[in-house]
């Protein structure tokens, strides 16, 4: 994505220089938040704010995910509520020795169903470590983001970028981020080639929603089988509840069970089944900020 610094009023502080481990600050959870506090204020205070985030509770009950993500409008509203938990998340999953390593080699990450902004900040966050402790020996290689949605998200992310190159002085010589467009319920030839091109693919709280459907199912596992190469990772995230589940036939199948009855394909790194994640006391958001229990897979492709 094409970075422009955001501009700070006369009386802020110059932008930041990226610290490497230290660039988080004492408290790396609160530093996150502050980037959401930053791009989401305005929406927040909005008026219609409340409103239009019942509007999207109950849009999610009923399952109308294109009345919540084709409206342009609801999207500040959704990254403002729901991405300060998730990206909390997923700075402690990506902080894991498994995935630091990966983050190490400064690799390509294909997020997919992304546009929110929940992985950009998460894995933002857990790199300024890993580009510090891979050293140098990948010179200026950046790890690069590259957040997939289905919806156009990119006012989102820009801002999110922004605030991130600003506040914790990444450049793009560290990270780079990159944003496509397109329907994982419609395989494409775009979609193949990002995954093969992938050292790490990333499904994180979006598989439940969108693969409802067993065919849509197969046909995702299918593309995953045929182009992730030999040593990439893939890693999936969901929750850990019944949501979890894709009929077929007469019985329900956490969708994990897919990818670990695929033995001949993948092989687990990480597994767990449940954990939960609880966020720190005293964190300072304008919003109630839940705990998250979920589900954890990360394979690497044989």
């Amino acid at each position: 994505m094409e970075s422009k610094d955001s501009k700070p009023a006369s009386d802020a502080k110059p932008r930041a220089v990226f610290r490497g481990k230290d660039t988080l600050g004492k408290n790396h959870e609160q530093s996150i938040l502050n980037i959401l506090r930053m791009v989401c204020s305005e929406a927040i205070r909005n008026p219609d704010f409340g409103e239009r985030l019942q509007m999207i509770k109950k849009l999610f009950y009923n399952r109308d995910f294109d009345g919540i993500f084709l409206q342009p409008e609801n999207l500040p509203v959704y990254t403002a509520q729901y991405v300060p938990r998730r990206a909390l998340c997923y700075y402690e999953i990506f902080s894991a020795p498994e995935l630091q390593q990966i983050l190490q080699k400064r690799p390509t990450v294909y997020c997919l169903g992304a546009g929110s902004g929940s992985e950009l900040l998460g894995i933002s966050a857990a790199s300024c470590r890993a580009l510090e402790d891979g050293g140098s020996d990948k010179g200026d290689v950046p790890i690069t983001i590259h957040s997939q949605d289905y919806a156009d998200w990119s006012p989102i992310l820009n801002s999110l970028e922004n605030a991130i190159r600003y506040k914790w002085g990444i450049e793009e010589k560290h990270v780079r981020y990159e944003f496509s467009v397109g329907d994982l319920l419609c395989i494409t030839p775009e979609i193949e080639a990002q995954i093969a091109r992938a050292q790490l693919v990333t499904v994180m709280f979006v598989f439940n929603e969108l693969f409802s459907d067993k065919t849509n199912v197969m046909n995702f596992v299918r593309a995953m089988v045929k182009n992730l190469r030999k040593g990439s990772h893939f890693l999936l995230v969901d929750s850990a509840g019944s949501f979890s589940s894709v009929k077929v036939g007469n019985r329900d199948y956490m969708s994990y069970m897919f990818f670990d009855s695929l033995t001949q394909h993948f092989a687990p790194v990480i597994s767990h089944d449940s954990r939960w994640f609880r966020h720190s006391q005293g964190l300072e958001y304008p919003l109630g900020i839940e705990n998250m229990r979920y589900f954890l897979r990360l394979y690497q492709k044989k």
